[in-house]
């Protein structure tokens, strides 16, 4: 190993640590740790075949990989870009949880919070599914956080409905769907940030659920880390 390849190493290392585990650090980590054992079988291929293949193989992968991930951002860029500005008036709207800091919704969620709160002000009779479990790091379920941060903000309880199961964006819709279900609600929007909801629709349309999506803002210094995220999980997504 070259000593800028240890001082890379280190610096990745520090940022993965320092950002609590950062996905796109520790993706790019890989990354970067798997140019390892391309520069291996590109030393190699120069005598042997069967490394040179194993070399053109990696390149393949790398540029598959670098294909699919800006095809994928440029599709969600246009969703955003198209259906940002979105409002349609929908009697029951889902709000999908995130994480809280302390009992205090996170940035991301704040922002989705922000978003419920405009709707209500615009469409006060609607009633809001707030969906979201308690995570392992979390004291309290994430829908009674964003209760909490709502009826602060003025609206009233009787206009909240509190789903505190789910653990993934699909169990949201799959627990929200039970008690719009039970309610016989068919007009329904959902209300998340502009990265999620790309995939969150795909989600819903594959329980049979006609959502109209509002789109929260993102915050800007986050939104590569999670659209990197979006692009996996998408893909996890469709394979199920």
């Amino acid at each position: 190993m070259k000593k800028q390849d240890i001082i890379i190493t280190f610096i990745f290392i520090l940022a993965i640590i320092f950002s609590k585990g950062d996905f796109a650090f520790f993706f790019l980590f890989l990354i970067y740790l798997s140019t390892f054992i391309y520069r291996y079988f590109s030393k190699r291929s120069k005598d042997s075949l069967f490394f040179k293949n194993l070399k053109n193989l990696c390149k393949l992968g790398y540029t598959i990989l670098l294909v699919a991930f800006i095809g994928f951002e440029a599709i969600l860029l246009k969703d955003i870009a198209i259906n940002k500005d979105n409002f349609p008036k929908s009697s029951h709207v889902i709000v999908l949880g995130g994480k809280l800091e302390d009992n205090i919704p996170s940035k991301t969620l704040e922002l989705r919070l922000i978003k419920a709160y405009e709707y209500y002000e615009k469409f006060p009779d609607t009633i809001f599914i707030l969906s979201g479990g308690k995570g392992d790091d979390e004291n309290l379920p994430e829908a009674q956080g964003m209760a909490n941060y709502l009826i602060e903000k003025g609206i009233p309880e009787k206009n909240l409905i509190l789903e505190s199961n789910a653990t993934s964006t699909y169990e949201n819709f799959k627990f929200s769907k039970e008690i719009l279900d039970s309610l016989e609600v068919k007009n329904i929007g959902v209300i998340s940030s502009s990265f999620h909801l790309y995939r969150a629709k795909f989600i819903a349309k594959k329980l049979g659920i006609p959502v109209e999506a509002i789109y929260a803002n993102s915050p800007l210094i986050l939104f590569f880390n999670c659209s990197l995220r979006e692009f996996f999980a998408y893909f996890n997504e469709m394979r199920k």
